[in-house]
């Protein structure tokens, strides 16, 4: 099986508006507020309040027949709140990027969540994400990152914050029972100095397994910190179904 990567999502995000390109072919605005046509280069084309020619307010803005982004514009650029779908064909499966949350500068800035789902050419589910929480010029800097894939073991889940991050490869189901049981495929944590992880795989030296045991000891002794993490993650996990 395919051994799970972080999909770039940037070519699915790279769309950006910029207030030269969309005044230049723009039709005049009449009045403050006004929603009009205007045409864009790249087969795009905008419907909804302008302000000196150029998106400003609510409106839809469309490349093509597989990309659109619906919500607010500031002076030309996603500001606010907004919907983005693109839906594009890569190497022969189809992939599907959802974007629903507030932007900044054309990015995605603040909450929101980021749905991407690859179907293969049969119909059948490759890969299936979920990143939500806050974001930061088009990046999660806050929250969780859950993605089921054809893969060994088909789960892999992030809780990430400025100070720490938990990753974890495993199977979705008696996550906390697992995680306290040191029975995890594997759990790595860290926050600033602090650094435990574990895997099911034996080891080798005395070294090794005194690692594990202060792995295990730490999180048997933190789950009220974790336990929270490892609900939302089997809560958002089954939102993502390989069919």
């Amino acid at each position: 099986m395919k051994k799970l990567t972080a999909l770039s999502l940037s070519m699915a995000l790279c769309a950006s508006l910029t207030t030269a390109s969309l005044a230049a072919s723009s039709i005049p605005a009449k009045a403050e507020a006004a929603k009009e046509w205007v045409k864009l280069p790249n087969q795009a084309s905008y419907y909804g309040e302008v302000k000196n020619g150029i998106p400003n307010g609510r409106g839809t803005i469309q490349w093509g027949e597989g990309k659109q982004y619906s919500g607010e514009f500031v002076n030309g650029k996603r500001e606010g709140s907004g919907k983005y779908i693109n839906e594009y064909v890569q190497d022969g499966e189809n992939h599907k990027v959802v974007y629903s949350g507030t932007w900044k500068q054309d990015k995605m800035s603040g909450q929101g969540t980021l749905t991407h789902k690859v179907t293969q050419e049969d119909g059948s589910v490759r890969w299936n994400e979920i990143q939500t929480g806050t974001f930061s010029g088009g990046v999660l800097q806050t929250g969780y990152n859950v993605i089921h894939a054809l893969a060994d073991p088909d789960y892999s889940f992030t809780y990430k914050s400025p100070n720490e991050t938990l990753n974890i490869l495993n199977s979705n189901v008696n996550m906390k029972a697992m995680f306290k049981k040191g029975q995890m495929f594997s759990a790595d944590y860290r926050s600033g100095s602090v650094h435990h992880a574990y895997s099911i795989f034996p080891v080798d030296t005395k070294a090794e397994q005194r690692k594990y045991d202060a792995a295990l000891k730490y999180f048997q002794s933190h789950t009220s910190k974790f336990n929270p993490i490892l609900d939302e993650f089997e809560r958002l996990s089954k939102q993502l179904p390989l069919k």
